[in-house]
């Protein structure tokens, strides 16, 4: 057994060993009611999101975010995301 193939097992014992560390879902770190942002009052007139939209239609985040409404199936209208370019179902652009 080579040097390479004995270093990978332990190698991917610390990766998966890291990655499972934490308990909490990644937070989204956005600038205060920019879009991905997170907000308190859920509302399509929102006085904390410039875009006037705090939705609670993400259920991974935890939490309601700033978004953008959308036309579902138009994901070109949405600000690019972590799931690039994405309008869900419920016509909210995901952060």
């Amino acid at each position: 057994m080579g040097y390479a193939s004995r270093m990978i097992k332990p190698l991917f014992c610390i990766l998966w060993l890291g990655a499972c560390s934490g308990s909490a879902p990644p937070s989204i770190d956005a600038a205060p009611g920019t879009f991905g942002a997170a907000c308190t009052v859920v509302s399509n007139t929102s006085t904390e999101c410039q875009s006037g939209v705090c939705t609670d239609s993400f259920d991974m985040l935890g939490h309601p975010v700033c978004s953008v409404q959308c036309t579902v199936g138009m994901d070109s209208m949405c600000p690019v995301g972590s799931a690039g370019q994405k309008c869900n179902m419920k016509g909210y652009c995901k952060p």
